[in-house]
């Protein structure tokens, strides 16, 4: 941060105009309103510094984590690859053979089949097959074009080309939002 950045915040502190928000300060003029996007600029800043900072300690630490742990995870690993192997051997002489002690249980479990398919070429396929009942379609409305298509009335009601209101239809406005951009 330089130094006229630390004068904004500290002028900033100083004012008193947080403390004072709901006594009436308000922006009545070019000069407030442009006071007040520099106080906006060097707060942003100095999160941005602050955050900086934060993640590189917290980079430092998720390095230290994975370097303390990392031996620990190859420990883990290698025990866990001694134990299949002799699950493995076990189940030669007993096919159902599970390896329990007071410490843990060591046993398999049967995963589901993969299915891989190619979703263009199936479809393609079954609906030659007459297979339809394996093939869903979705419907959705094409809200783009329905904007396109229909009038709005004062009430919010959609009114087609032809007349109809679609009663399914109710168009809500949402009013408008300020946006404030400080100059970068």
């Amino acid at each position: 941060m330089n130094p006229l950045e630390k004068y904004e915040l500290e002028d900033l502190e100083e004012s008193q105009v947080l403390e004072n928000e709901n006594e009436g300060w308000k922006i009545d003029s070019l000069d407030s309103a442009d006071w007040a996007f520099r106080k906006i600029a060097t707060l942003k800043q100095s999160n941005d510094e602050i955050k900086r900072f934060a993640d590189s300690d917290r980079d430092r630490i998720a390095d230290w984590e994975q370097k303390e742990t990392q031996s620990n995870k190859d420990s883990i690993a290698f025990f866990e690859h001694k134990l299949s192997e002799y699950l493995y051997e076990k189940r030669k002489t007993d096919k159902k053979a599970v390896i329990k002690t007071p410490h843990g249980r060591v046993s398999t479990r049967k995963q589901p089949d993969s299915w891989e398919i190619k979703e263009d070429d199936a479809i393609k396929e079954f609906e030659e097959l007459g297979l339809n009942d394996f093939v869903r379609i979705k419907k959705e409305i094409n809200k783009k074009d329905l904007k396109k298509a229909v009038n709005i009335t004062e009430e919010g009601k959609a009114v087609t080309e032809d007349g109809e209101v679609l009663r399914s239809v109710k168009v809500v406005p949402q009013g408008e939002t300020v946006v404030v951009k400080e100059a970068k």
